[in-house]
């Protein structure tokens, strides 16, 4: 199997095992500071981590094209989109908050709905930053965050299930909003 990395072939004895799984790690090992952004076998595209793609025999694939990306990058990008996107979730918490109180269920619910999609994306994004860089926060700030966001998601479940809509609205305008504040100020001093 000849292996290009970022359009440069690689010696073939250089990343060996008998699945491409094997192979990917040899190679990401021989480079920590990176990850694999896009993966070719004989020209298609596949996906670095399903289990088909990884449990593939090497010995089958005459091609492996790799396009791999530095974890900084990575980092740099995900801070960015973070950032920008705490820009609309805040005000997303607002609206909701204001649509429960003036008694508009079914919209307040639609942003309601977003906004769970919104701390999701937020919450992963997070955790793949952390987990590209360690030490960027605090382990123990970032554990209690979670726990309290943890929290917080339980009240506004249960007060959502018992259509207890000022509840709901006081808990994302008087605690998700500042959590998510804080969020703003521990993301605009790391510095990567």
């Amino acid at each position: 199997m000849k292996i290009s990395i970022n359009g440069v072939e690689t010696q073939e004895a250089t990343f060996q095992g008998e699945t491409l799984a094997e192979v990917l790690h040899a190679i990401l090992n021989s480079r920590r500071d990176s990850y694999i952004r896009r993966v070719w076998m004989d020209g298609q595209e596949a996906s670095s981590n399903t289990q088909d793609t990884l449990k593939t025999s090497t010995a089958s694939v005459e091609l492996l094209e790799l396009e791999l990306a530095l974890l900084q990058d990575l980092v740099v990008t995900n801070l960015t989109n973070a950032k920008e996107y705490l820009e609309k979730l805040i005000p997303g918490f607002q609206k909701a908050a204001d649509l429960f109180r003036m008694g508009n269920e079914q919209e307040a619910n639609q942003y309601y709905l977003q906004i769970l999609d919104g701390v999701d994306w937020f919450s992963q994004v997070i955790l793949t930053i952390v987990n590209a860089q360690e030490n960027i926060f605090e382990a123990q700030s970032l554990e209690e965050r979670q726990k309290k966001l943890t929290d917080l998601m339980g009240q506004m479940l249960e007060a959502n299930k018992n259509q207890d809509w000022v509840l709901l609205a006081d808990l994302l305008e008087y605690e998700m909003i500042p959590f998510y504040k804080v969020w703003q100020e521990v993301l605009s001093e790391v510095k990567v």
